[in-house]
């Protein structure tokens, strides 16, 4: 099974692109057009098993990489589990809840180091403690166990619960992960800041590491580090749709669904524009037939029925006011306000306007009929990503 925090680094950094030789006539006092800048094929770096010598020539001077590998070598052995020596460092007894990751922080950040074992927490919290101290990175600790099988990705359940500040996860789950805790860095606001912010943590090579047990000894401080985003901050929140102008102007009335004061409201009508799957649909040939915008029928047609409803007594006797919102797809009409979604008034408004829409398209009705049934929704709609529009 593989770590929530591993495949939280994996969604949140950027993979890193080919490495290209560099052109040696662009280098000064490079080697000759046709040379190879590389070292030898075969030649061995630094006494390490399996590295292939980088060598360049910039003005005259070689100068060897011991960590670059060519693709025809093989990585080192990762160091055996029963030659891992125990942390020489002194292992801190603090809290570690004041340096948990929280909802506030971020959302961008880099994830600099994962430490996975029973004394996971406790080297977190001392490599958090030296990049706050001596690097004045603001550093926070993110444990596995705070949430399992979490996903921060749009219309992904479960997704982040946008109330939700910090970890609160109960048993049987808190107890199936991984000892395992991360140390995140930034509060980054934008994806550039975090870029900028994972070239600086790539350098860093803090002291307390040179004290902890090492798995792979040829990388070096954090240049392993990847940007990633805050797993409590939905993805929604991370990057907001920006305003849609048409929809703004297409909403400039005084039903419009960004004057409804709740939350919720009950969808009972929705009228779409034309659509085809058969391309020599004569509908669809040439602008001549598209003269009359079928979305602007259709905002018609939603404005229409609600200036009907509105005027009819019965329905003015539920005491709810009517709405609708026009978009690029569709007009919607809306009955009523309610701050929450499962509001015992709006099931009763409900099964009134069921009882309701056949008899409102009795042309014999003093008010005249509806030219179209309406068919309140199961549950309430949530209002929010559509009100976001004139915000």
């Amino acid at each position: 099974m593989k770590s929530s925090i591993a495949t939280l680094a994996i969604l949140g950094g950027l993979a890193a692109g080919p490495a290209w030789a560099q052109n040696p006539a662009t280098v000064p006092g490079g080697s000759q057009a046709g040379s190879s800048v590389f070292g030898t094929p075969g030649s061995r770096a630094g006494g390490l098993p399996g590295a292939t010598a980088n060598t360049t020539t910039i003005s005259g001077a070689k100068t060897r990489d011991p960590k670059v590998y060519t693709s025809s070598s093989s990585l080192p052995e990762p160091t055996p589990v029963d030659e891992l020596k125990p942390p020489t460092i002194a292992m801190p007894n603090e809290a570690i809840e004041p340096w948990l990751l929280t909802k506030k922080d971020g959302p961008f950040m880099v994830l600099a180091k994962t430490f996975r074992g029973p004394d996971s927490e406790k080297l977190a919290l001392i490599l958090a403690k030296e990049l706050r101290a001596k690097y004045n990175l603001p550093a926070y600790i993110l444990r596995s166990k705070d949430f399992p099988g979490k996903s921060n990705i749009r219309g992904i359940p479960p997704q982040a619960d946008v109330n939700v500040i910090q970890a609160n996860v109960n048993v049987p789950e808190k107890f199936r992960t991984y000892d395992e805790a991360a140390v995140l860095v930034g509060n980054e606001k934008t994806l550039k800041g975090s870029e900028i912010l994972l070239h600086k943590v790539k350098k860093i090579k803090p002291d307390c590491l040179n004290e902890m047990p090492h798995l792979f000894k040829w990388r070096e401080g954090l240049s392993t580090a990847l940007r990633t985003t805050n797993p409590y901050v939905a993805a929604q929140e991370l990057y907001p749709h920006k305003h849609d102008k048409l929809v703004v102007q297409m909403n400039q009335t005084p039903r419009s669904i960004a004057n409804c004061p709740g939350r919720y409201s009950l969808q009972i009508a929705e009228f779409t524009g034309r659509s085809t799957f058969n391309d020599k649909d004569e509908r669809f040939q040439g602008l001549a037939s598209l003269r009359k915008s079928p979305l602007a029928t259709a905002a018609d047609d939603a404005e229409r029925l609600a200036a009907k409803l509105a005027k009819d007594p019965e329905v003015q006797r539920l005491g709810q006011p009517i709405y609708v919102y026009h978009d690029r797809r569709a007009s919607r009409g809306f009955f009523g306000a309610f701050n929450v979604d499962r509001d015992p008034n709006a099931a009763a408004m409900r099964d009134s306007l069921l009882r309701l829409a056949v008899p409102l398209m009795d042309h014999n009705r003093p008010t005249g009929a509806i030219d179209t049934m309406i068919v309140p929704a199961g549950t309430l709609t949530d209002l929010s990503e559509m009100k976001a529009n004139f915000q």
